[in-house]
């Protein structure tokens, strides 16, 4: 399916096959989510068709043999879109439908930055009845015992990456990643994970010598048909 024409993005990878997780994560989030300010607090959260749009395209499964399409992601969003709200339903929706033993990850140059989509997070499990009955909520973690998953914050000065086997991870504002470090330990941990997703969520950088820059010019080439890889979602 199309994007509306009206909120088409410039650029961005067309679905193949039309199964995908983007469904029951919506409805996830319909469920146990809610709209934690403004005029429309306390009900449940039914994202925008724009933002269906976009988590049914970043969760679509190949037809050949049932797998995630894509490994690694960019999705490039004004300011005050809800991408910390998708992030974190995407998050909180991983611990408990992913690979057992997950390791969910949300990283950003800082850890304050990294904490937004992990603090969404928190608040929606604090706020539902079933959510907080699985969870353990640590200042910089929140365990699911039950699944054996993690969902942690992690930020540029982390040391210990080498140790690390995420199976879902969000980098936030990657425009400020002042290099490719950290993405690399974040993708060659991975490597062992049966569906691992490297998700890139970013407003615009102004440099295109950055990773965040060469990831977008990247993109670029794969929606227009002049890279072939099917595993990288633009």
């Amino acid at each position: 399916m199309l994007p509306d024409k009206a909120w088409q993005p410039a650029h961005f990878t067309r679905r193949v096959d039309a199964e995908s997780d983007g469904d029951e994560l919506i409805a996830f989030a319909r469920e146990h989510f809610k709209v934690l300010k403004g005029f429309r607090a306390g009900e449940a959260l039914d994202f925008t068709d724009w933002q269906k749009w976009l988590l049914r395209s970043l969760l679509e499964r190949r037809k050949s043999d049932g797998k995630l399409r894509y490994r690694r992601a960019l999705i490039g969003l004004p300011r005050k879109q809800g991408k910390s709200l998708m992030g974190s339903a995407l998050a909180v929706y991983s611990m408990i439908a992913g690979e057992a033993g997950s390791e969910i990850y949300a990283v950003a140059s800082d850890k304050d930055q990294a904490r937004i989509i992990f603090g969404e997070a928190k608040q929606q499990i604090l706020a539902s009845p079933v959510l907080s009955g699985e969870a353990r909520v640590l200042r910089d973690a929140i365990e699911m015992p039950r699944f054996g998953s993690v969902f942690r914050v992690l930020s540029s000065d982390f040391r210990g990456q080498a140790g690390l086997n995420p199976s879902l991870v969000l980098f936030d504002e990657l425009w400020a990643q002042k290099s490719s470090d950290l993405f690399e330990q974040m993708v060659q941990g991975s490597g062992n994970r049966l569906e691992p997703l490297i998700v890139s969520i970013t407003t615009a950088g102004y440099d295109l010598d950055t990773l965040a820059g060469q990831m977008y010019q990247y993109g670029k080439r794969v929606a227009a048909g002049e890279v072939d890889d099917a595993s990288f979602g633009f």
